[in-house]
This record gives structure tokens, C-alpha cells and sequence, in this order.
């Protein structure tokens, strides 16, 4: 089958989708209830994104570190239009071929033996692993989540992350239902300890949370392997050892959140391989869909399931989403894209300790593969809010797009962008690696010259 537009010209379906007036775009951004940032994409290709004046940029951030094989992969699409030849759509209830498949996949990947499906991402399938959570852990309904923590936008998964009262407005649903713990934050440790020479003190509070305060109704603890919006830090070697060995001991479900972490961008396939540490349950997005919307829950075979009603959506069961998936994976393994991230990551976090040690503005570089934070501090590790907002601004008139994570949470609870992201698509040579750092450390000699 060759699709040929019936009702519509080719014409009409090519300005439909590249032709664009600063009217249209003027008022969208009026009726838009959302803001809509000043620069309009256009196209891709590679690790480069085009706006629709043609202005180049080399983007660092993967488009929130989902495009691992950079923009338009040629074989994800190439699989998206083939499936969209056979069918679009089907309910829930209905399993087709990509889904199929799609479990399949997932479940020998990560060596899980349970995998529930969505069309919307992260979010949802941390509220599915709270649901599985509660039906495992009957009259359990208290979780353990992180200072920091970030897990989706919905009014639930609002309530699990940490508040952030100078970004969202109000409080999630259901906050009496999330107990939070301090996440081990090595270059701010709150018990000024150092790593090495500490006892994880950090576990303390999930030791007293269990043992004090919960009356025996903890279902499950949430958390990110490595914390990814709160400031990029990932957990010490040991910590997320001894934290299971905590909550199975008083059966309590360990959940890893591994949207941001999994698919090679740390170079192994999860967290959880990274760390030698399996969880009762994993839940996956971003990366996962190649660029479209799909997001997995992994379970354990010692827990049970959902019934049909128990995690549905209308459009839950796409098969072109999950066709997008499994080419995700396919190239992915072949590509050997984990091991690439290793090699990037290496090459490019020795450029960046080099950088620190030429700028006091550098206060720590972190991270595994292709997911690193660099945090900009003043004196006394003060975080420098302001200068990396001009940083941010000056690379990307530079034609280079960072982004930044919001790690340090006051006893206000006011939130300050000065963590840099470094988690540009897997496929990064090292000459636009180079350029990236070139005009990252061109931005932070302009802070530091006071222009």
C-alpha cells in the first residue's frame, strides 16, 4: 500500500506542516495555555535541530534526554510507516502484534517477568507502579519518596516529587499519602559527611521512617537511581544496596524510577544494571519510544497483576507507538549505543574535570555515561542561579541548547537552576562534543570576566 492523500492535496499537507506566518504563531502563543518558548522547531537530523528561520543548534539535552539516536532515526520511522500500513488504533482490551512483541522485549531485556504498557510515559507508569504496589501490599497505601525527587506532572505523581513552590502553583492530590527522606547528595551531604569515610547516615531517615512513624502501612519506596531534574547526582556505589536490603527486610517494594537512566544513556542498559542492584519493580519512558510517547511498568513474577479495569487508557494500546519501541531497542543493540555512551561520556567528563580546575565557577562535575551535571557555585558553594541562566542564554545564541536541574532545595523550599546537563543523544561525535565544550567554557569565561 502507498498512502495518497484523498480528501487533501500534497500541497495542502506539505504547508500544513512546514509553512508557518508570525501571525499563526503570534496567536498561538496568546490562546496557548501553556508558554510556548520564542524559537520554533522545524527539523532534525543527527544530534542538530533546525528552527524555521534555519538556524542551526547542537543539542546537548536529546530534547529531555529522550532522542538517544538523535533526530529522525531513519529505522524508527522507517518502522512507524510500515505499521501504519497495517493499523493505527485498536482499545485496551485488544493486544496486536507490536505490543506483543514489545512485552516480550522488555521482559527478557530486563530481565522482568511482568510489563504493563502506556501511551503517555514516565508519569503513568509510576502511578501504575504505585497502583501494583497497593494490590501486592493490601491497606498499604503510605510510599517513601526523595527530597528532590521528580516523577511526572500529574496531580499524583505532583504529590511524590518534592514541592517546588516557585515552578508549580499548587500541591498534588493525595500528599498525606508520601513520606520523604534526604537523597545522598554527596557534594551538599547534610551530615557533612564524606563519601568514604561515611556510614550512609543518609539511611538513617528510612530506618526511622519505618521504625516510628509509618503504623505498618508503607507500600513501596520510589525512587531515581540517579536523581535526574533534582540536580543530576547520582547515588553512591552501595547506597541503593543497602536501601533495599532496609525496606525487604520490613516488606516493603523497592521502585526504581529509570525514565531518565535507562537505554544506555549511562552506559548500561538501566540503573539497575549499573549499580548490581535488581528492584521489585522498574518503570521506563523517554528513550524508550525512540521519540514517540510509550511508557512500560516492569514487575517482578512474585507480584500479581492488574485486572482489565484496574490500568486502561483509550489509546493505551498504540500499535505505532509500540512499533516505534521495538525499533528503539533493535537499534539500540545494534547501534551499541550503551557502550558508546561509555566511550562519550568518558572523553567528555575529562574535558570537563579539566575545565573545573580552570574555572572557580565549577564547583562539581558528575555523572555516568551521557547523563552529567555540572554545578555552578559562587563562594562557599553558594549556587549561581543567575550566571548559569546567562550561560544557558549566551550558548544557545551560540547556537548550542543546554538545559539545567534544580538541585538545592532550601528550607523555603525555593528551588535554584544551577546544575548544568551534559545529555546530548548517544550518537555525539567527539568534534560536536568539542564544540559544546568550547562554547560552554567561552560562556563560563564570560561570567567570570564580568562581561
Amino acid at each position: 500500500m502507498v498512502f495518497e492523500p484523498s480528501y487533501l492535496k500534497k500541497e495542502e499537507v506539505i504547508d500544513l506542516l512546514t509553512k508557518l506566518t508570525e501571525e499563526e504563531f503570534s496567536r498561538a502563543r496568546e490562546r496557548s495555555l501553556t508558554p510556548l518558548k520564542s524559537t520554533v522547531f522545524f527539523r532534525g537530523e543527527g544530534s542538530y535541530v533546525y528552527d524555521v528561520k534555519g538556524n542551526r543548534y547542537l543539542d546537548m539535552t536529546a530534547q529531555a534526554w529522550t532522542l538517544n539516536h538523535g533526530y529522525v532515526n531513519s529505522d524508527i520511522m522507517y518502522t512507524v510507516y510500515e505499521q501504519m500500513h497495517y493499523l493505527t488504533h485498536v482499545r485496551y482490551g485488544y493486544p496486536t502484534i507490536p505490543r506483543i512483541k514489545l512485552i516480550n522485549a522488555l521482559s527478557e531485556l530486563f530481565n522482568f517477568e511482568k510489563v504493563s504498557l502506556n501511551n503517555e510515559g514516565g508519569g503513568m507508569a509510576v502511578e501504575a507502579a504505585m497502583k501494583l504496589s497497593m494490590v501486592n501490599r493490601p491497606g498499604k497505601d503510605i510510599f517513601i519518596v526523595t527530597y528532590r525527587g521528580y516523577h511526572g506532572a500529574s496531580l499524583a505523581t505532583i504529590a511524590a516529587s518534592n514541592p517546588m513552590p516557585s515552578v508549580i502553583r499548587f500541591e498534588g492530590f493525595g500528599v498525606e499519602h508520601f513520606k520523604r527522606v534526604p537523597y545522598p547528595y554527596c557534594y551538599r551531604c547534610p551530615f557533612n559527611k564524606r563519601f568514604g569515610e561515611c556510614d550512609f547516615e543518609c539511611l538513617t531517615p528510612v530506618e526511622n521512617l519505618i521504625k516510628y512513624d509509618n503504623n505498618n502501612n508503607i507500600a513501596a519506596m520510589i525512587i531515581e537511581p540517579m536523581q535526574g531534574p533534582g540536580g543530576q547526582i547520582p547515588s553512591p556505589p552501595g547506597y541503593l544496596e543497602r536501601l533495599r536490603s532496609i525496606l525487604h527486610e520490613n516488606d516493603i517494594l523497592l521502585i526504581f524510577d529509570e525514565a531518565q537512566t535507562a537505554f544506555g544513556r549511562i552506559g548500561k542498559w538501566s540503573a539497575s544494571e549499573y549499580y548490581n542492584v535488581k528492584p521489585d519493580m522498574m518503570t521506563l519512558t523517554k528513550a524508550l519510544g525512540g521519540g514517540f510517547p510509550v511508557g512500560a511498568l516492569l514487575a517482578g513474577g512474585d507480584l500479581s497483576g492488574f485486572t482489565e479495569g484496574e490500568e486502561h487508557t483509550t489509546f493505551g494500546s498504540d500499535p505505532v507507538l509500540f512499533a516505534a519501541a521495538l525499533a528503539s531497542i533493535e537499534v539500540t543493540k545494534r547501534m551499541k549505543l550503551p557502550e558508546r555512551a561509555e566511550r562519550m561520556g568518558n572523553y567528555i567528563m575529562k574535558r570537563l574535570l579539566e575545565m573545573k580546575d580552570r574555572h572557580r565557577l565549577i564547583g562539581d562535575v558528575r555523572g555516568a555515561g551521557l547523563f552529567i551535571g555540572i554545578e555552578l557555585v559562587r563562594e562557599n558553594k553558594k549556587p549561581a542561579t543567575e550566571e548559569t541562566e546567562y550561560i544557558l542564554q549566551s550558548a544557545f545564541e551560540k547556537g548550542v541548547i543546554f538545559d539545567v536541574s534544580m538541585p538545592q532545595i532550601m528550607k523555603d523550599e525555593f528551588t535554584f537552576r544551577n546544575v548544568l546537563k551534559i545529555k546530548p543523544p548517544l550518537i555525539i561525535t567527539e568534534e560536536e562534543a568539542d564544540r559544546a565544550l568550547q562554547v560552554l567554557e567561552e560562556c563560563i569565561g564570560e561570567v567570570e570576566s564580568g562581561i
